[in-house]
């Protein structure tokens, strides 16, 4: 029988791969690493499933942080899968069947982690802004800030300009009434003297 959380195995090298954190390698034990955080991975996506798969302790020969760079181990009854190989170059997931139960691996089990995992608390971060990013977006706001002066400058000048208009019509309609006045004032004094009897 196969191993049962294969596509965990699969999915975790398929992120991996996208994070850009396993890769083509020339040395190997780089390779041997990232075997052991492709098993990390898919050991922390499958107990999540299923929380009796995990880990296991391995502290001397090939090792990931104290942990097989390629098996997985249930700790009810011991069974183990080998879950990882490579192509001399690349991890690369394995379909590996059960070695059998083995009561003497469960003290060996070990919990999956996000951090052996690589996995950020943060599900979706966002990647640090680029310097250049933020140079064009000051440029930007420069350009905003100068664009805005000039619209304040000429929305005065046109309030100026119409607060003269309505200074000069003001000025216009005083003046008319001025001389409506002085014309009705004329009449009124000519029209006295035409009324005035004669001596």
């Amino acid at each position: 029988m196969s191993y049962p959380y294969y596509d965990d195995v699969t999915r975790a090298h398929t992120d991996l791969l996208n994070e850009g954190l396993i890769k083509q390698r020339t040395n190997q034990d780089a390779i041997e690493q990232d075997k052991g955080l492709l098993t990390a991975r898919a050991a922390y996506y499958a107990n999540q499933r299923d929380p009796s798969i995990g880990l296991l302790f391995k502290d001397s020969g090939n090792n990931y942080q104290k942990h097989s760079v390629d098996w997985h181990v249930r700790n009810t009854d011991g069974e183990g899968w080998d879950i990882a190989t490579d192509d001399g170059t690349q991890a690369l997931p394995l379909n590996g069947g059960p070695a059998g139960a083995d009561p003497a691996r469960i003290p060996d089990w070990r919990q999956p982690t996000a951090e052996l995992a690589q996995i950020s608390d943060d599900p979706d971060p966002e990647p640090p802004p680029d310097q250049t990013d933020i140079d064009d977006i000051y440029a930007y706001l420069e350009v905003l800030q100068a664009q805005q002066a000039q619209d304040t400058q000429l929305m005065l000048a046109r309030d100026d300009a119409n607060t003269q208009k309505i200074l000069d019509t003001i000025d216009s309609i005083k003046t008319q009434v001025e001389e409506s006045l002085q014309k009705a004032l004329a009449l009124i004094i000519h029209r006295k003297r035409d009324d005035a009897p004669v001596s």
